[in-house]
């Protein structure tokens, strides 16, 4: 009995001290959770653009809804603490979120004069959604030098530039090199390295590194005719026309050449760098297996004859109503419209060439995700004409001239997804 009467307090003050950290854990765990909610929430505001106190109110809303039991042991209402934080490098890119109560214990009230405070802590970041366009697009990842313009080059392309890599110098424009484009979009400020002239817009989203390309070309049908090119037998002083269909030899345009309306399915390689004319209205070359690109005269400018050929390389792409009108699908039509020439999904690298003495008149979305373009010389793109330039890698060299003209609905789009992190 004396045994048991020595030891029966320690055993209560045990029992009691297990039964309060219970609660307390309890308690803890349901605010950390409310936390966690308040902050992912306030972060989601603020990933969607919200420019006022918006983002403060729902994270306060999250939060309260998440509590249950910790509201029976305080009186007041509990009231978090919200604030902004900086992560990685970026400016108030996070919500903080702290909150604490103050709870008297059923067996710790017994032995301390004051609460026990319960606090937690959570913050989480957030990357807005964003629509970024430019016309000019580089792909690859993790490296330096993906788009260059060198000196002597010159470069007009207001509807923007833009490469995704977030390696320091993945744009490089040589401090002389004439550029008139009216923004820039790289993924951090170490990422463009730009003359020290330019008065455009320079547009940083750590976001676009996140970006993954999804379009690619699409596969021939079974039935897709196979096609030759062989211009050796056309009359003399005239046309060689051909139509649409897989040319597993390549097309070497080796004359005046026009290409009937269709898709075209190209192995091995696509030239048209010939001296002749070219042209083909509501065409979609897929270039695959690897196939190489060359674009450009060799000196028949002014030989267009008028009409609507102006000069010695005149392409345009399919509209939807053209592709629809064609018996291709409505999706199908959507996914490709005004696309000039594009690429299969093949991951290996392959260099294209656009080259000089020609006055481009090509229109239209050239899409090469695992291209490296190399543009030489003079290839100019007619006044008033639109094309776009997507590529694994784009370099226009010294004394190469590139012109095109877009306006903001013609231009290439790239939607970097909202997103949010907890981060602790």
């Amino acid at each position: 009995m004396m045994l048991t009467a020595v030891a029966l307090p320690g055993l209560l003050a045990g029992v009691g001290y297990g039964a309060d950290t219970a609660q307390m854990y309890m308690i803890q765990r349901e605010l950390q959770h409310a936390a966690d909610q308040g902050a992912i929430a306030g972060a989601w505001t603020l990933a969607y653009k919200d420019t006022g106190s918006t983002y403060n109110g729902r994270a306060t809303k999250e939060f309260t809804n998440n509590l249950s039991m910790a509201k029976k042991y305080v009186a007041a209402p509990i009231v978090p603490v919200i604030t902004r934080g900086n992560y990685k490098g970026g400016t108030e890119n996070t919500v903080v979120l702290r909150a604490s109560v103050s709870v008297n214990l059923p067996f710790t009230k017994l032995v301390r004069s004051t609460p026990t405070v319960i606090a937690v802590n959570s913050e989480a970041a957030y990357a807005a959604g964003t629509v970024h366009q430019a016309c000019l697009r580089t792909l690859k990842k993790n490296a330096d030098g993906t788009f260059q313009i060198g000196n002597g080059a010159t470069v007009i392309a207001n509807c923007g530039v833009m490469a995704i890599s977030c390696a320091p110098g993945a744009i490089k424009i040589a401090e002389n090199a004439t550029i008139d484009i009216a923004k820039i979009t790289a993924c951090n400020k170490d990422a463009a390295i730009i003359p020290s002239t330019y008065t455009g817009e320079l547009v940083l989203d750590q976001a676009i590194g996140n970006y993954t390309n999804d379009l690619f070309g699409p596969e021939p049908a079974e039935t897709t005719p196979q096609k030759t090119y062989d211009c050796k037998n056309a009359p003399h002083k005239t046309t060689y026309t051909i139509n649409q269909g897989l040319y597993k030899s390549g097309i070497k345009v080796a004359c005046d050449t026009f290409f009937n309306p269709g898709i075209y399915y190209v192995e091995t390689e696509l030239d048209l760098t010939a001296n002749a004319v070219v042209s083909g209205y509501g065409v979609m070359f897929v270039l695959r297996k690897g196939a190489t690109l060359k674009l450009g005269g060799s000196g028949a400018n002014g030989t267009g004859g008028g009409g609507n050929i102006k000069s010695s390389l005149n392409l345009t792409p399919p509209t939807a109503s053209k592709l629809l009108a064609m018996g291709y699908t409505e999706d199908f039509a959507k996914k490709y419209e005004n696309v000039l020439i594009i690429s299969d999904n093949t991951e290996t690298e392959v260099d294209h060439q656009i080259n000089g003495n020609a006055d481009l008149h090509i229109q239209g979305k050239i899409h090469l995700p695992s291209g490296n373009v190399k543009v030489n010389g003079n290839a100019k793109a007619a006044d008033g004409v639109c094309f776009q330039i997507t590529s694994y890698t784009l370099e226009v060299t010294g004394g190469a001239y590139l012109y095109t003209l877009c306006n903001e609905t013609e231009t290439n789009s790239l939607s970097v997804v909202a997103g949010v992190r907890l981060i602790s």
